[in-house]
């Protein structure tokens, strides 16, 4: 089955989320270097790629498409 319009924009945002995934990483690199680990700023760009890793997570697994149709719950199983 194909990706409703709803599951495409979920996507969509579930790849802004990896990029500012991969952007806050590389902002956690470089304040890691200047400021170490012990660094307010360091901590809080790390929480934001923990939140941009998740959000990422969860917005891929809401725009995958249906494995099978679903259908009406008031209709009669065939029995074989």
């Amino acid at each position: 089955m194909k990706r409703t319009f709803g599951k495409k924009i979920a996507f969509g945002f579930a790849a802004a989320a990896f990029i500012g995934m991969a952007a806050s990483s590389v902002f956690f690199v470089y304040f890691l270097f200047k400021g170490g680990v012990n660094g307010i700023v360091t901590s809080s760009v790390f929480a934001t790629i923990l939140f941009f890793m998740s959000c990422g997570v969860v917005l891929y697994l809401m725009s995958k498409p249906q494995r099978y149709a679903l259908r009406p719950w008031d209709e009669e199983e065939k029995k074989g």
